[in-house]
């Protein structure tokens, strides 16, 4: 069975695995499910039609699956949050299920989400990933795999954050964010590559370098992002990660942050 506080409340149909635990004053909905060795510390409150994975860790007043803050709402439809495995959610955590009927929100695995960060609806976060406090993410963005989110960094809606990237804090983009690289200040260009990011998860030196060319080539040579990439293909080392930053840019929406191009600062 459940470990379950006894000041807890757990509404019929709540599916809960029989090593979860559920602390004082906590608060699960009646289409909740856990995974085994889940834990919610205490005064959490999980709602909605929220499936969360195995050994997760929620802190008190962390909020899981509450409906989105949408005009679009339609409270009448069933809208979905989906957690996975190993994650750490923290005080006061906000992460909301979809706005529109049968959407979700998606978290992957092993991230950490500290004090009052939140993920708005219909965003996807991908593995590994770390949101500072206060750092928050608009309704349908991306966080790729290995991103950290400084504190108070702020994502608009639709944006994409690509991985291993960092952002740092107080940082604001309206822009889709390319992998590998660190960025600060609004819509702020790519100003180093994250070495020690790709060093500790065993990118090569020769990886690591290639990357060090494609941030010449896109931030400093003045050229259009279209001629940088370009570039980037014909002349930079061929491996992985610099395949990974120009599928990500050519896949942009709503423009990369970048370089000085055509008069034009820090955004294309």
């Amino acid at each position: 069975m459940a470990k379950i506080h006894p000041t807890a409340i757990v509404e019929d149909g709540a599916i809960l695995a029989d090593d979860c635990e559920i602390g004082p004053l906590c608060f699960v909905g009646s289409n909740v499910k856990i995974g085994a060795g889940t834990k919610l510390i205490a005064q959490c409150h999980i709602s909605g039609y929220t499936t969360i994975g195995e050994n997760n860790l929620i802190y008190p007043f962390a909020a899981l699956g509450c409906d989105a803050q949408d005009h679009a709402l339609d409270l009448s439809t069933k809208r979905y949050l989906k957690v996975g495995d190993h994650n750490i959610f923290r005080e006061h955590t906000a992460i909301h299920t979809g706005t529109l009927a049968d959407t979700t929100t998606e978290i992957g695995s092993h991230c950490m989400f500290m004090n009052c960060s939140h993920v708005a609806h219909n965003c996807k976060v991908g593995n590994n990933v770390i949101m500072v406090n206060g750092s928050v993410i608009g309704g349908y963005s991306e966080v790729h795999d290995n991103a950290i989110l400084s504190g108070l960094v702020a994502v608009h809606q639709f944006c994409r954050v690509g991985k291993f990237t960092m952002l740092s804090g107080g940082s604001v983009f309206s822009k889709d964010v390319p992998p590998f690289m660190i960025c600060e200040g609004r819509n702020g260009s790519p100003s180093s590559v994250n070495r020690v990011g790709m060093r500790r998860n065993g990118f090569s030196h020769e990886e690591i370098n290639a990357m060090c060319d494609v941030l010449k080539i896109f931030t400093r040579s003045g050229l259009s992002v279209p001629n940088a990439l370009a570039k980037i293909k014909a002349e930079v080392m061929d491996c992985k990660p610099v395949q990974i930053f120009v599928e990500f840019c050519e896949n942009s929406k709503r423009g990369v942050v970048c370089g000085m191009t055509a008069g034009r600062h820090n955004v294309y």
